[in-house]
């Protein structure tokens, strides 16, 4: 009779539990980066990627738009359980904890060219690109990198203010995801222009992008590993690479 009664309780606090964490609401920090995340859905492959991972998990998870430094500070300060997209640094793991890679991706450095030709801007090392002013965003992961490198950057707050100022030569080069500065370029220009834009032929960076979660957030360990098995499942079951393809993107699905 005793192990009936173990058992019994045993089963009502794992439905106690589960009941729980169903009504969880786990927040969020991001910033618009469309097609990844977006305040549009139809150009927000990772809101749709995280609703079918809260299934697997049992939770919701609440999107809050916002700048990328406010995103981190976000993370925290424990007003969001993680930000998305981001990549690890040395300052940033002495703070954060990482997920599996949600994607994989290229940062390259783009240039408008005026006549419509190919430049020949040498770049083997950081140190090779001095003479060119760059813009950046604020938050971003190449920070620390380009101030070591003691480059002449220009920070914005959002990747489509770069290719504006690019394209009216206030900077001669813009780093941003492969797929996502041509998503850029065009959306917010015309075809006639659209072709004068160029990469240089080696990314600044060739890595995954990750969430981002606080060593001590309340039971982050268990948050982030349900996480991550989410996600797995989420791959293998073959709806990622459906949800990629739905937003036009091709991914890597490690």
């Amino acid at each position: 009779m005793v192990w009936k009664r173990l058992l019994a309780l045993s089963a009502c606090f794992v439905g106690m539990v589960s009941a729980a964490m169903s009504d969880t609401i786990l927040v969020v920090a991001t910033s618009e980066h469309p097609p990844y995340v977006s305040e549009r859905p139809e150009q927000s492959f990772l809101t749709d990627l995280f609703l079918e991972i809260g299934k697997q998990m049992g939770v919701t998870f609440d999107f809050k738009y916002m700048p990328w430094r406010r995103c981190e500070i976000a993370v925290e300060n424990h007003s969001a359980w993680a930000a998305v997209p981001y990549v690890p640094t040395p300052e940033r793991t002495q703070k954060f904890v990482f997920s599996a890679p949600l994607y994989s991706k290229q940062t390259k450095f783009f240039y408008y060219s005026v006549d419509g030709k190919r430049k020949t801007i040498p770049f083997a090392t950081l140190s090779d690109l001095k003479a060119y002013r760059i813009g950046g965003v604020l938050g971003y992961f190449y920070e620390t990198m380009f101030r070591n490198a003691d480059l002449q950057v220009d920070y914005v707050s959002q990747e489509e203010q770069n290719f504006r100022k690019l394209q009216t030569g206030r900077v001669d080069l813009v780093p941003a995801l492969d797929f996502l500065g041509w998503h850029i370029i065009g959306k917010i220009f015309p075809p006639e222009e659209q072709i004068r834009f160029f990469t240089l032929e080696r990314p600044l960076q060739v890595g995954d992008n990750y969430l981002m979660t606080s060593r001590d957030y309340p039971d982050s360990e268990l948050w982030l590993g349900r996480f991550n098995n989410a996600l797995r499942n989420v791959k293998e079951s073959g709806v990622y690479q459906k949800i990629a393809t739905k937003h036009g993107l091709v991914l890597d699905r490690k």
